[in-house]
């Protein structure tokens, strides 16, 4: 039997390349140069980094590539959590929890609970309740597991009500091997009555839209002890401009000013 015939690729091939002529005139050569060496078969790792830069800069020149190897891609045993947690294929909140995770390591010192507005699944809850479990506190979940509350005008047209919807059942299966939580069903505010005597290290509020981020910050934040951690989920994303509104109207007349993080998330810590 005769081997099948190798493939031809020119087809494909060419128009790549126009397009990458015509997307990055005075850059193309490099372009394609990187390209070809991240596709030969004994590249090395960082060769086929440049050639995914190469691409992206031609395709999506918006998107800016950050350093090659950070070590935060190597924590074997983060990625295997998060990897419980996604939807096929899609890392795009890597960073993210990442970051959270590693804000957390700055409350574990402190006094009082942690919260959490707008849970989904949980795998956010997951790191609350996993960095806190061997102290004597809760973490408590706030949530409707009716996805958002209908979007007011100021959080623009990304959103629609319903979405982002979860069972109370996905979280609670998330956290199984967990006991220091305590799961609060409701639009907010209706539920935060309930902690009013608490006193709060960690609050992450993921909550998408201006209303309820602004009804979380008016009463966690004076909840806060002095070191503890505000985060943001939403903050630095287009899709959400009221949750961005909400915080930068609130803050504006705090002592403590929000930190932007290029993950799109801001945080703040309470003096």
């Amino acid at each position: 039997m005769q081997p099948a015939p190798a493939p031809d690729y020119s087809s494909d091939a060419a128009p790549l390349a126009a397009e990458i002529e015509k997307l990055a005139p005075n850059d193309a050569v490099h372009l394609l140069a990187a390209l070809k060496r991240g596709l030969e078969p004994h590249s090395s790792e960082f060769e086929r980094y440049l050639a995914a830069e190469a691409l992206t800069t031609a395709i999506y020149p918006k998107f800016k590539f950050s350093e090659f190897a950070r070590i935060f891609l190597e924590d074997e045993a983060f990625l295997a959590y998060y990897k419980k947690f996604m939807d096929v294929g899609n890392w795009h909140s890597l960073d993210r929890k990442y970051a959270m995770n590693e804000l957390l390591k700055l409350a574990t010192h402190l006094d009082g609970d942690a919260a959490e507005c707008g849970t989904y699944r949980g795998a956010t809850a997951y790191l609350l309740c996993q960095a806190f479990r061997k102290m004597a506190m809760t973490v408590h979940l706030f949530d409707s597991f009716e996805g958002l509350s209908e979007p007011a005008a100021v959080d623009g047209i990304y959103w629609r009500k319903g979405s982002l919807t979860a069972a109370e059942d996905q979280l609670t299966e998330s956290l199984h091997e967990f006991e220091n939580y305590r799961i609060y069903k409701g639009w907010i505010p209706t539920r935060f009555a309930e902690v009013a005597d608490c006193r709060f290290r960690f609050v992450h509020i993921d909550v998408d839209l201006y209303q309820p981020t602004l009804d979380s910050l008016e009463f966690f934040y004076p909840r806060l002890v002095a070191g503890g951690i505000i985060l943001l989920d939403d903050h630095g994303f287009k899709s959400c401009p009221g949750a961005k509104q909400a915080a930068d109207e609130f803050f504006e007349s705090k002592a403590e000013n929000l930190a932007l993080l290029p993950t799109g998330q801001a945080f703040t810590i309470k003096q």
